[in-house]
């Protein structure tokens, strides 16, 4: 896949949600998705501009640029080498708000943990429907999603997450990425490809929020 040049996406990106933002508030029952960021991570920067976006005074939905060292610390926390693609995207901005998508948030890089230490529940539901009497689950991401690292903010109204396997390494690229959505969790796919489907998924809204569709 061509690489994305993060700034020019981003701004895209911006322009549409600040187009979206007015229109969703005036608009039930489409949500912002918001709250639920500010509530899981209520000290943090990300908080706050989630804040902004939800008084109508945020301009921008991104956060200054990582820095080798967060990247780094982060890197050394979670025992995982990030993918390139991912970094880059972090050393444009570190975190980005996505208002009125299905997930509220890509998480500024202090704040990824382990899927598990906030979603124990779904993790271990994804494994037990599963049918292991052939013990082939194991070769599948459901019987490890506690240990997957969660990227997005707390999902807007449906459950999805985007999330990173530390346990799938491509030779040339690191960790494999996938979604956990209502139907289960997604083959692996590129962080540029999941962004890009994103922003489809935004601007869809925005027509039929104002009635282009």
């Amino acid at each position: 896949m061509t690489r994305i040049d993060w700034l020019t996406f981003l701004s895209d990106f911006n322009d549409v949600s600040l187009a979206i933002s007015p229109l969703v508030r005036n608009k039930p029952p489409f949500e912002l998705g918001m709250n639920p960021l500010i509530r899981r991570h209520p000290n943090s920067a990300l908080a706050e501009l989630a804040e902004r976006v939800v008084s109508g005074q945020a301009r921008w939905m991104g956060m200054p640029p990582a820095t080798t060292h967060q990247i780094r610390a982060a890197e050394v926390r979670l025992n995982v080498d990030l993918p390139a693609s991912y970094r880059s995207f972090l050393e444009v901005s570190n975190g980005f708000l996505l208002p009125g998508c299905s997930i509220s948030a890509l998480l500024s890089v202090e704040l990824i943990r382990p899927f598990g230490e906030d979603h124990a529940g779904e993790s271990a539901f994804w494994r037990d429907v599963q049918n292991d009497d052939t013990g082939e689950l194991a070769l599948y991401v459901q019987s490890r999603l506690e240990g997957t690292i969660q990227i997005s903010g707390p999902p807007n109204e449906s459950p999805e997450f985007v999330l990173l396997d530390p346990c799938s390494v491509r030779p040339c690229s690191g960790p494999r990425f996938l979604q956990l959505m209502h139907e289960g969790p997604t083959d692996d796919v590129d962080f540029e490809e999941i962004m890009t489907n994103h922003l489809e998924a935004a601007k869809y809204l925005l027509k039929l929020l104002t009635g282009c569709e």
